[in-house]
């Protein structure tokens, strides 16, 4: 499993919940630009974000998780992971971000180095998603060893720009699940998927 590079200095103050500062544009924005601008630190990168795609993408998020969201209790943690993957579907199909440099800080073999808009936007969606799941459920983030492979990340380029649901199910695959890749960005299709899965049904049925 490989470490989650945090950043939680750039997260901007609130007194709200974070499942609810997140659905307000403002914070989104303001996370957003904070959390690019130390990623590409990190990098040796420098960004620039373009606010009216990211308006754009933040307003299709809010209206997939809305449009998704479970009624039943029991399915909200999975729905919290689920939902990380559609904000970053919602990044990658409009891509607010254009990198003004090659990064730096980074071999020339990383996912920062190959992708860095990519890689950024991923990083934001697993630092939202990790900070949710701590204070909504006390869990901690790992990540599958799919996060250090290059050929994983050529691969979410290349079918991100064809198939605009790939990017929920690239999430999926780095939080250590085996997603549904015809429908990534179907929720009751992951479940279900879970459910069949589930050793406890016996026959997976």
């Amino acid at each position: 499993m490989s470490e989650l590079p945090h950043h939680p200095g750039a997260m901007p103050a609130t007194n709200e919940p974070l499942r609810i500062a997140v659905r307000r544009l403002r914070w989104f924005r303001a996370a957003f630009h904070r959390y690019v601008e130390a990623y590409g630190r990190d990098l040796g990168c420098e960004f620039a974000i373009d606010d009216a795609k990211l308006s754009q993408c933040f307003v299709g998020w809010l209206q997939s998780i809305d449009r998704q969201k479970p009624s039943d209790k029991s399915e909200r943690r999975a729905f919290f992971e689920f939902a990380a993957g559609l904000m970053l579907r919602e990044l990658i199909a409009t891509m607010p971000l254009k990198a003004k440099n090659i990064p730096t800080r980074v071999g020339a073999e990383t996912a920062g180095a190959f992708w860095p808009e990519g890689y950024a936007c991923t990083l934001f969606c697993l630092e939202i998603h990790s900070a949710a799941m701590q204070q909504e459920f006390h869990a901690g983030t790992a990540l599958a060893d799919a996060f250090d492979d290059l050929r994983q990340w050529w691969s979410f380029r290349e079918n991100a720009g064809t198939e605009k649901s790939y990017p929920a199910g690239f999430l999926q695959l780095l939080l250590g699940h085996q997603p549904n890749w015809t429908m990534p960005d179907v929720f009751r299709v992951r479940l279900l998927d879970e459910i069949s899965e589930d050793p406890a049904t016996g026959d997976g049925v």
